[in-house]
C-alpha cells in the first residue's frame, strides 16, 4: 500500500485533483462543488446535499413541464 501511495500514478492523480480543486477556488477540505456552488467544511455537508436535492427537483420539474 505504501509503495502504491508513493508511486508515480498516485502523485499524478494527486496533482490532477489539486489542480481541479484550485480551479474551483477550494482552499480546504472537505469541500463540495455542486453545479458551481461551493460548500466548504463538514458542517456544510447537509446544506450541500439539500442544494443538490433542490437542483435535482428543479430539473425534474422543468423536465415534467416540457412533456
Amino acid at each position: 500500500m505504501i509503495a502504491k501511495a508513493d508511486g508515480a500514478r498516485a502523485h499524478e492523480r494527486l496533482k490532477a485533483e489539486t489542480d481541479a480543486a484550485c480551479s474551483y477556488d477550494i482552499f480546504g477540505s472537505p469541500a463540495f462543488v455542486i453545479d458551481g456552488e461551493t460548500f466548504w467544511g463538514d458542517d456544510r455537508l447537509e446544506e450541500g446535499l439539500a442544494w443538490a436535492a433542490g437542483r435535482y427537483e428543479l430539473q425534474t420539474l422543468n423536465h415534467d413541464e416540457k412533456d
